[in-house]
């Protein structure tokens, strides 16, 4: 074996110390995420995440210098990861067809990640504050955004008639999907049982909710019901 290669190889302590300090990253992350949904984000302080996953209040400054940067990470990562998700669906050709696959796969990360969405969604003003500078500094290609990705093809499909004339501004119909499936999502992952009980959907499937909102916005939104034959102008 050539020395200089085997030298430059990472030694089998330095790969474990380095899976330890991802994993314990991840740790400090979700924790402090769970806090600020749970405490609000001024009452969580640095310090008490280190003592809720029992680690040196001190030791915790190794990964973050401050609750700032602990917040960035948080914000980046769960905006990757839902991107990552989302941006997927834009190799799906028919427009109609890539925004199901949208919704579909924006509603199973929403509530398979529960204390992820609600703090990208309904954020404390300090921490929102900080989201907003963060994106206002992104200089990443528009396409890796998840709102313009839904704005263009929403257009793609107005652009092709695939939607009724009324709705013709695509400002509009991608700010009501984007209502609709955020508010489907955020109801799924808050309501109580109490309130399940109320409406009375305690046994009613998410997916059922799902595909009750997707048929109803198809059906109000093209020219072509799924299922049924194209309506007339």
């Amino acid at each position: 074996m050539d020395q200089s290669n085997a030298n430059s190889q990472p030694s089998v302590s330095a790969l474990r110390r380095e899976r330890e300090r991802e994993e314990m990253t991840q740790r400090i992350l979700d924790a402090a995420r769970s806090m600020f949904v749970r405490d609000g984000y001024e009452a969580v302080t640095l310090r008490r995440i280190a003592q809720a996953i029992e680690y040196s209040p001190a030791a915790i400054y190794q990964y973050f210098e401050d609750k700032r940067a602990l917040v960035t990470a948080i914000i980046q990562q769960d905006s990757q990861d839902l991107r990552e998700n989302l941006l997927e669906c834009m190799k799906v050709e028919d427009p109609i067809e890539r925004l199901e696959e949208m919704a579909q796969h924006y509603a199973a990360w929403g509530v398979t990640h529960p204390n992820h969405f609600r703090l990208m969604h309904n954020p404390p003003p300090a921490l929102a504050a900080q989201e907003d500078e963060l994106r206002r500094s992104n200089t990443g290609p528009m396409e890796e955004r998840v709102l313009y990705a839904l704005h263009i093809t929403v257009k793609e499909a107005i652009e092709k008639g695939l939607f009724r004339e009324e709705f013709s501004d695509p400002a509009v119909v991608a700010a009501i999907l984007w209502a609709a499936i955020c508010g489907v999502v955020m109801l799924e992952i808050t309501m109580t049982d109490i309130d399940r009980k109320l409406l009375g959907n305690e046994d009613v499937p998410f997916e059922k909710l799902l595909n009750a909102l997707r048929q109803a916005l198809l059906s109000g939104l093209t020219r072509t019901a799924p299922g049924h034959p194209e309506k007339s102008r």
